[in-house]
């Protein structure tokens, strides 16, 4: 409540100018006003005060009449009281809230020739109307700084407003990159363990019992990685997960070729790295009906490079998937990342390659 009403007082509320109004009053003390006149001079105030109240709000086109009446009460009560003028000073500042404009230019000269002209028609010294137009001048050029400031602000909220937004759907993006990674991968592997145990229930009860505990530990594994990925605390190794991969495409009945070398990697691009090769191992589970998988790390032109390659069906590519989240994450490590694969029958190559950076390395 307090901060509201220190907002509400702040000097920055244009609205509070309205108290400049009582410059109007001063010319009753050495000629006081009959009743009548006295009463119409009050109400165009009052009329005068709502309609600046109105038009501050709204800081459009109805800016322009209210600044027309503000010069005409001027322009008519001028030659009945001198703190007339005080009209046309608030017509020049409202003007100058508006944007900078071929229009508002010639309004705002529209108003000084009435300055001039209402005092040359009733015979004001030079000096008075030098003042007048100075003080119409001032009140212009405070009220666009303050108009221009309040859209810069605005401007300003705006823009953060904009990246706070584009930071959450950022964070929301990750979020789903992260747990398609992450339970398309655990839950092939679930998968293909739990038909194995079927299959074994009654052959062999003791393998089918170890390929149950290992499914619940692939499956604490997976609640503790969804959990850290949902917080950004997610912090995965190429090694460990390359071993895994070798390990869950072995279990399958695949033959696995594993040579790693990623010394020069740092944290990220190692976590990155990681990613791909879980990505690569589901999708080869899933869908490549494969017998050969070869996964390699090495150098390659000032960098280091890995590769994941099968023999099966093919037909892979870089789409709106998982590999398209990939390839956007390691676009962004500075990487590139391409899927070499024929229609049919040829396999799939998936070729990730990332900038060296030497004394980094944290894999």
């Amino acid at each position: 409540m307090i901060d509201r009403m220190r907002a509400l007082l702040s000097p920055n509320r244009p609205w509070l100018h309205l108290v400049y109004l009582g410059f109007f009053f001063f010319a009753w003390v050495y000629q006081p006003p009959g009743f009548e006149q006295a009463l119409i001079e009050l109400a165009a105030m009052a009329g005068f005060a709502g309609l600046y109240v109105f038009s501050l709000r709204r800081r459009d086109w109805t800016v322009y009449p209210a600044a027309l009446v503000a010069a005409l009460l001027g322009y008519a009560f001028m030659p009945v009281t001198i703190g007339g003028a005080v009209y046309l000073v608030f017509a020049a500042a409202m003007l100058g809230w508006l944007p900078h404009s071929p229009f508002r230019t010639a309004s705002l000269a529209g108003v000084a020739l009435v300055i001039l002209s209402t005092a040359w028609l009733i015979q004001q010294p030079v000096p008075y109307v030098i003042v007048l137009l100075i003080l119409a001048a001032i009140a212009a050029a405070g009220a666009a700084m303050g108009a221009g400031r309040r859209r810069q602000e605005a401007e300003s909220e705006a823009r953060q407003r904009r990246a706070s937004a584009l930071a959450a759907e950022a964070e929301r993006q990750r979020i789903a990159r992260d747990l398609h990674d992450l339970l398309g991968h655990t839950l092939s592997v679930v998968t293909l363990k739990a038909d194995l145990a079927s299959r074994l229930f009654d052959a062999d009860p003791e393998r089918a019992r170890s390929e149950l505990a290992e499914i619940q530990s692939i499956s604490r594994t997976a609640l503790a990685e969804v959990r850290e990925a949902v917080t950004g605390l997610r912090d995965r190794s190429l090694d460990t997960a390359a071993h895994e991969a070798h390990q869950h495409l072995e279990a399958a009945g695949l033959t696995v070729s594993l040579e790693l070398d990623a010394n020069a990697l740092t944290r990220p691009q190692s976590t990155a790295l990681a990613m791909v090769v879980r990505e690569a191992a589901t999708n080869i589970l899933r869908h490549a009906s494969a017998r050969h998988v070869t996964i390699r790390t090495g150098r390659h032109a000032r960098g280091v490079e890995l590769t994941i390659s099968d023999d099966g069906r093919g037909g892979a590519r870089i789409g709106e998937g998982g590999l398209g989240g990939l390839a956007m994450r390691i676009e962004a490590l500075s990487g590139q990342m391409s899927v070499d694969a024929a229609a049919t029958g040829s396999g799939t190559m998936v070729r990730v390659w990332l900038p060296a950076d030497e004394g980094k390395g944290d894999a």
